[in-house]
């Protein structure tokens, strides 16, 4: 563990030798901590996180993935970047769909889309992000609802198959970023870091937790405090701050205002996640925070007028079902419900628990990373899909397109709410905004 952990700090000459050996040396014990204690350095103001945060320079670039390597296959021996996002079939599909986008981006901007005077409310979008804005041809993701709107101009770096580290490595988004000068930025990535190569395999426990645990009494009251946007941190194993017993007399009003089946679908699903997951996340969460800072640092000025757009994915559902159309040649089951399966979680009500687990506390971590910045926006898509299917009187898992992507029709539901955000729509100063409750309330959410 701490040979993984020396890669992650810098080794530059310096001839003052006291101090960066003092630095690195600081360095080394949080990364070494985040490996034993991954949860204290979930929310914003856990003082490991903090203290990462301020040595964030330490850390290189090149080197993000090695722990992410280490996390899923138990060595440091090479740096882990396998995305094939801009490789073979699936890259030129890629490159194609965004060629043809970012060719609409230029034709408006040709036509003056960016005169303030004629149009005040015009936005220039700059998109990095994963299959949920570049899913070439075979769905109408995010960006292709995004970029029919008169009001916007999208230029799109979003590949189908990318990883955030992928992302950060190749820095073209920040090339793209002092060319535009974008009003908003959105960022999507992290589910493919963890999918490809049956990796969900390695971050679930065949024996589970017992489900009559104190640790899994605390971890759903986490769940119910956080449903109701209670700033309360996670629990480190069976011992939880102060802060939840501000709430311990409001406990049965909080849990009265979420779907108690849901919250306990989580809890089980907690129950078959190991602490690989958690040590995944943080490191995810670590990359996020160097892919923000880095817009930050090239351009204080600007930054503090850019809107930056997270998201987190919605509870996908493992399958193997290929369905009819085109999806019949998809390989479908091969990055959830497989993985699973190859761990002896074979009941499909366990299966979607699991996903669901993971998918709250990485939508979580993301609402948590945005709370330190006062121009970080989060859509929470989280059971949207669901809802949509029982709002329609359909069955559940109709509208999925496969197990990692809803069909257009929802696409196009949560793109209004992307929309409305983009266009500073909200009655009130929304900086997590929940599609579920856009799309229940419309006008008057």
């Amino acid at each position: 563990m701490f040979l993984l952990l020396f890669f992650l700090v810098t080794n530059e000459a310096v001839s003052q030798e006291n101090e960066p050996r003092e630095h690195d040396k600081t360095t080394f014990q949080l990364l070494d901590s985040l490996w034993i204690n991954p949860t204290s350095f979930f929310n914003k103001d856990d003082p490991n996180w903090r203290a990462l945060c301020e040595n964030l320079h330490h850390i290189e670039l090149s080197n993000l993935n090695q722990i992410t390597h280490t996390i899923f296959y138990g060595t440091d021996a090479k740096i882990l970047n396998d995305t094939k996002a801009s490789e073979g079939m699936v890259g030129s599909l890629n490159k194609s769909a965004n060629k043809k986008k970012n060719k609409k981006f230029s034709k408006k901007i040709r036509k003056g889309f960016r005169d303030r005077k004629k149009f005040p409310d015009n936005k220039v979008v700059l998109i990095e992000g994963d299959s949920w804005f570049e899913y070439p041809y075979f769905i109408h993701e995010i960006t292709d609802n995004l970029i029919k709107q008169d009001e916007l101009a999208i230029y799109s770096l979003a590949y189908g198959g990318d990883w955030v580290s992928n992302m950060i490595s190749t820095h073209q988004y920040q090339f793209e970023y002092v060319k535009l000068k974008p009003d908003v930025f959105i960022i999507s990535g992290g589910g493919n870091d963890i999918l490809g190569d049956s990796r969900l395999a390695s971050l679930v426990n065949t024996n589970p937790i017992d489900s009559g645990s104190k640790f899994l009494k605390n971890y759903r009251n986490y769940v119910v405090l956080r449903f109701n946007s209670k700033p309360v941190p996670m629990c480190n194993g069976s011992y939880c701050p102060a802060e939840y017993h501000e709430y311990q007399d409001e406990m049965p009003k909080l849990e009265n205002r979420v779907d108690s089946l849901t919250v306990e679908q989580i809890v089980n699903g907690r129950r078959y996640i190991n602490e690989r997951f958690y040590r995944w996340l943080v490191s995810m969460k670590l990359e996020y925070k160097i892919l923000i800072e880095s817009l930050r640092k090239i351009d204080v000025e600007h930054f503090g007028s850019l809107k930056i757009i997270t998201q987190g994915y919605d509870y996908s559902i493992p399958s193997f079902s290929k369905k009819f159309g085109v999806r019949m040649f998809f390989s479908n089951g091969k990055w959830l419900k497989e993985p699973l399966m190859l761990k002896g979680i074979v009941d499909q009500q366990t299966q979607e628990d699991v996903v669901k687990a993971m998918m709250f506390d990485f939508n979580e971590m993301m609402i948590e990373l945005g709370k330190e910045y006062p121009n970080i926006y989060h859509i929470d898509v989280r059971g949207f899909t669901h809802y949509l299917e029982k709002h329609d009187h359909k069955k559940k898992g109709k509208y999925w397109f496969d197990e990692l992507h809803p069909k257009s029709k929802v696409f196009k539901q949560i793109s209004d709410s992307y929309m409305t955000l983009i266009m500073d729509n909200f009655k009130e100063h929304h900086k997590v905004v929940n599609v579920i409750e856009h799309h229940r309330l419309g006008e008057n959410y």
